[in-house]
């Protein structure tokens, strides 16, 4: 099983756009470092602004000879439609008001941004304004960390606050795995 690590915006409707002015923020801090396939190669000071948990993780950062996209490596995405990125790890999520558990929430998944009412308390929201406790996310704005199992690292304070200043809002991770 491989997984993402996302950065996004905690707005599920927020308005940031910037790829341009985000890679030169990701690519002074030392996220990021040469482009590489629409995507980009990890920078100098990666390991200082994402956190592994747990023993020391078999990381690869250069691109595997036989092609595959099985390293470390960073993409920047952003949609004109609201995004909802989920994986095989993604647990049932819950009503942001009454905490109701939405177990069949794969069988709702073909309206995203459809308002419904929850059968807990009835108030309408829709898939993105679930509480999907960081096993899944909504967004118009992606940072996309690649080859990241879930739970496996977190981005620590200063990468978190250089894209808060950089978008003038808060902004939150999550996982996916495939």
């Amino acid at each position: 099983m491989t997984g993402s690590l996302f950065l996004t915006p905690v707005a599920i409707d927020s308005l940031f756009n910037d790829l341009q002015q985000t890679e030169i923020l990701l690519r002074q801090l030392g996220l990021i470092d040469m482009p590489y396939e629409q995507t980009f190669l990890c920078g100098d000071n990666f390991a200082q602004l994402i956190t592994f948990m747990g023993c020391s993780p078999y990381l690869q950062f250069e691109p595997p000879a036989d092609g595959s996209k099985n390293f470390c490596h960073v993409s920047l995405h952003h949609f004109e439609q609201t995004k909802l990125f989920t994986g095989k790890q993604t647990t049932p999520p819950r009503c942001p008001q009454c905490r109701y558990r939405f177990t069949d929430w794969r069988e709702c998944l073909h309206e995203p941004a459809t308002s419904f009412p929850c059968p807990g308390c009835s108030t309408a929201i829709n898939m993105q304004q679930l509480d999907w406790r960081q096993s899944a996310g909504a967004g118009h704005f992606f940072i996309e960390i690649h080859n990241i199992f879930p739970g496996e690292a977190v981005p620590v304070d200063k990468l978190m606050e250089n894209l808060q200043m950089l978008a003038n809002e808060n902004w939150r991770y999550f996982y996916t795995a495939t």
